[in-house]
């Protein structure tokens, strides 16, 4: 198999990728639909939907790929645990904000992450260029379009910081993996993240509601064939299956072209909460989506180039 075949393939598998990814926005709703009403606050259903839905990810991972927990070395597993760390705190803000904004929008503001990663550079001294100024500003005007103006609600603003936060994730992931081989975070990343989710649900539980009443309440949500199939598929699809195609193929293409692959995932959010009825179809939509995409694009397009320039150069 030729390396333009095995890129091409590996192309295909993050599409995929991009697809399931999509899915889990619809069925982390289905979770907060379920469970408002409920003893507890949202900020208790979140906690417990993470810390369920990334255990149980673990579980299947390394039941199928012990290699995950043996393999990697002590500095490879402090690195994952780091970065599920700083990625847990913005997939908080991300699931906790799905209790009041739509999949479609998470997913938009979520895919601001990929703008603000240069902009964030910046700050550590890299040069930013006007080309990418424009993208972030392309970006924002097309949320300001999503919500109508900029009328942000609770569910937009906490999206809005996770998006921040999983661009520094982005900058940690760059860091960590210059040093150390990053297929082998998924198991720590997953697990710390898992863990960091569920033992701020018994902290959160036990100032809210006690542990005997959240227990009772999330049986309850889980007797549900609804929302248990959910979590399941959360489990299984996006974060173990997901993650693991994302670290086996994402090596095998450029990190721009993963990233314009990437761009893929709101678009999918957005089919999947309209077929599934969270929100209908408008033009507010279409356009605003249209804006943030394209927003990105100028932001990844040229460094993508500038990659296949260099990549097809004489001296390469």
């Amino acid at each position: 198999m030729t390396d333009h075949v095995r890129a091409g393939r590996a192309s295909l598998m993050l599409v995929l990728v991009t697809v399931l990814w999509g899915l889990s926005f619809p069925w982390t709703k289905n979770w907060q639909l379920a469970a408002s009403g409920g003893p507890g606050s949202e900020l208790l259903a979140s906690l417990t939907l993470i810390g369920l839905r990334m255990l149980l990810a673990v579980a299947l991972l390394v039941a199928c790929q012990p290699g995950l927990v043996t393999r990697p070395t002590w500095s490879e597993h402090l690195g994952g645990g780091l970065l599920g760390s700083v990625f847990f705190a913005g997939f908080l803000l991300q699931t906790w904000g799905l209790a009041w904004t739509t999949p479609a929008l998470s997913a938009f503001f979520t895919c601001l992450s990929s703008a603000w990663v240069p902009l964030l550079c910046w700050l550590l001294g890299q040069r930013v260029g006007g080309l990418t100024l424009l993208g972030l500003s392309l970006a924002l005007l097309g949320c300001a379009v999503l919500v109508d103006g900029w009328n942000l609600g609770l569910g937009e603003w906490l999206t809005l910081g996770a998006s921040l936060l999983f661009a520094v994730q982005m900058i940690v992931l760059d860091r960590l993996g210059r040093r150390l081989d990053p297929a082998h975070f998924s198991g720590a990343f997953l697990a710390v993240t898992g863990v960091l989710g569920l033992a701020g649900a018994v902290v959160v539980a036990c100032i809210q509601t006690g542990l005997g009443v959240w227990l009772e309440w999330k049986t309850g949500l889980l007797e549900q064939q609804q929302v248990l199939l959910s979590v399941v598929a959360l489990a299984m699809l996006p974060t173990a299956l997901g993650f693991h195609w994302m670290n086996r193929y994402q090596p095998r293409v450029s990190p721009s072209q993963a990233a314009l692959i990437y761009l893929l995932e709101p678009i999918f959010a957005s089919l999947f909460s309209v077929l599934g009825g969270y929100e209908p179809f408008t033009l507010a939509l279409l356009f605003g989506g249209s804006l943030v995409l394209g927003g990105n694009l100028i932001v990844e397009v040229p460094r993508w180039l500038a990659r296949t320039r260099v990549e097809h150069s004489p001296e390469a």
